[in-house]
């Protein structure tokens, strides 16, 4: 019945027409009703579908509540359910004769005259704005006003539509009235033993920490899948349907610290702190009408630059007094994790006065003898430069930046530095030369000298990371190329000899190590497989016999 009524209440309302409906009638399938058929062909705004589509499931429920009976139009409207309803009875005999490829119109009964009932908001109707969705129930998020239905009667929307109407661009630099960081302290959730399509995203978090699961992924009609040591695994036997993706959805909002309203169609990237089970960073995609979730599980534990198993010379960096470090790899390698652990190791050693800017906050830091100030880039600060500009005024010992993606954010992070902070910084690369490769090739040709040698001034160590599977997935070993910058590094970039930077940092004894020798060790050590090296050298001819058989 519902692609009946989601016809019956688009043609009466005149979002479409009929003719419209039925030329696209033959399109539906059990995975699309009539208005996603019409979203698809483009006759049918998405924005328009989850508001009608919302007020039919409305609809559909309370009809099931009364017993089965087909809605009823009100006593305001009693004339035209009438004559709607005989016209329809009459088009739809006619239809049946002429074609086999109709849609049925719910039968409607006249009702007895009764006495006025009070004004309701004028709204979707069907057959004469029907009693049957006369209540409004709440939901955690609001739902956008369209143009002509502001006052339309809507029930289990869980996600705003996206705003017709330009936002300007003073309203798009305003910051949200609220700034708090949650947590997720509280009365810790108990993991469920399996996961079912109720399983609520409380308990879903809880069973990734309780299993050490990284990452959690939700699609409609799949199964939960969840990464563990690097490795995917199927952790639901049941798929989810669409509606429990949205239920999901709503109970992830209530865990944003900044009020944010989840908008259909609109990618974001979100961390959220739900009570009982700490902070986990969302992202979302969406596919027309459909959301795909990602979820990073953030570490509660701090943990130490020994359990983190970086070269020996890398201790070496929480001692700097000033400049510029940068921690790099690939996504998923830790990154963040590392330079949080520089930082709340700095903090327990010595009295300094912290701060972040981070896109977005994930664990929140701990600094028992001085002070830390994290801040949320778009929360707090409107941009990455400007919160950089925000620690420097405020005197701030170290800053942490995660991550660079701008040469003005990188810019200021050198001036940052060149002024006395010790600044550590994230960015993407898989390799040192690749890394400083990308830098240099993003400044102009003019002013890539004078880049290059203020960069050669303040870059004090490198860091690029890889977490790697453990063999018969025990988790995952680093491996890292790092070096702590010489003068004759610094020389090299100076003059651009970007290509020799690697014979230089191997060269290096224990100030400095290649990923290739990182990863010999790893393999030696019987860590990783020699496949897994090979995948990941710089030069992989020197792990050839591990290459895998086609």
């Amino acid at each position: 019945m519902r692609n009946q009524y989601m016809a019956k209440v688009l043609v009466h309302n005149k979002v479409v027409t009929e003719a419209q409906v039925k030329a696209h009638w033959g399109e539906i399938t059990d995975k699309k009703d009539i208005g996603q058929v019409l979203v698809d062909a483009g006759v049918l705004q998405p924005p328009m579908y989850i508001k009608v589509l919302a007020f039919v499931k409305n609809l559909e429920a309370k009809n099931a509540a009364e017993g089965g009976a087909a809605p009823a139009a009100s006593a305001g409207n009693a004339a035209a359910a009438t004559n709607a309803a005989t016209a329809s009875n009459a088009s739809a005999a006619t239809s049946q004769k002429q074609s086999t490829a109709r849609f049925e119109v719910p039968p409607a009964t006249a009702p007895s005259v009764a006495p006025a009932a009070p004004a309701q908001p004028e709204g979707l109707q069907i057959e004469g704005n029907s009693s049957l969705y006369g209540e409004v129930s709440s939901s955690n998020v609001e739902v956008e006003a369209v143009a002509g239905l502001e006052s339309t009667s809507i029930s289990t929307v869980q996600v705003q539509t996206e705003s017709e109407e330009e936002v300007s661009e003073e309203d798009a630099e305003k910051l949200p009235s609220r700034f708090a960081i949650m947590t997720g302290e509280g009365t810790p959730v108990e993991a469920p033993e399996k996961i079912r399509p109720m399983t609520n995203m409380s308990q879903l978090i809880a069973f990734a920490r309780k299993f050490g699961a990284t990452d959690i992924y939700l699609y409609a009609d799949r199964p939960v899948v969840m990464r563990q040591s690097g490795a995917l695994f199927v952790a639901s036997d049941d798929v989810l349907d669409l509606s429990r993706i949205n239920e999901r959805l709503n109970e992830a909002s209530k865990g944003f610290s900044d009020d944010y309203k989840i908008v259909v169609g609109k990618n974001f990237s979100k961390t959220i702190g739900l009570a009982g089970v700490g902070r986990a960073r969302m992202t979302v995609t969406w596919n027309g009408t459909n959301p795909s979730i990602s979820i990073r599980v953030i570490p509660q534990e701090s943990t130490t630059l020994e359990n983190l198993y970086l070269p020996a010379f890398c201790n070496q960096f929480a001692e700097l007094n000033s400049g510029l470090v940068l921690v790099a790899g690939p996504a998923a390698s830790g990154r963040s994790t590392t330079i949080s652990t520089f930082a709340e190791t700095i903090a327990a050693n010595r009295d300094v006065y912290i701060q972040t800017v981070e896109k977005p906050i994930e664990r929140v830091l701990q600094n028992p003898r001085g002070a830390i100030a994290q801040r949320e880039v778009g929360l707090h600060v409107r941009t990455g430069v400007e919160g950089i500009e925000l620690a420097m005024q405020s005197g701030a010992d170290v800053i942490l930046f995660d991550h660079i993606e701008t040469m003005d954010e990188l810019s200021m992070l050198l001036r940052a530095s060149n002024a006395g902070a010790l600044v550590f910084a994230t960015a993407i690369g898989n390799n040192v030369h690749a890394l400083l490769s990308r830098l240099l090739s993003s400044v102009s040709a003019e002013n890539r000298t004078a880049f290059a040698n203020s960069l050669a001034e303040q870059l004090k160590g490198i860091i690029v990371q890889h977490l790697i599977p453990i063999v018969q997935n025990q988790g995952q070993v680093l491996a890292v190329e790092a070096a702590k910058m010489t003068s004759t590094m610094a020389n090299m970039l100076r003059r651009g000899e970007i290509s020799q930077l690697s014979a230089a940092i191997s060269s290096q004894g224990n100030q400095g190590i290649s990923l290739d020798d990182s990863l010999q060790k790893c393999v030696e050590s019987g860590y990783i497989d020699g496949a897994e090296a090979w995948m990941r050298a710089n030069d992989s001819r020197r792990f050839a016999t591990y290459r895998p058989a086609k």
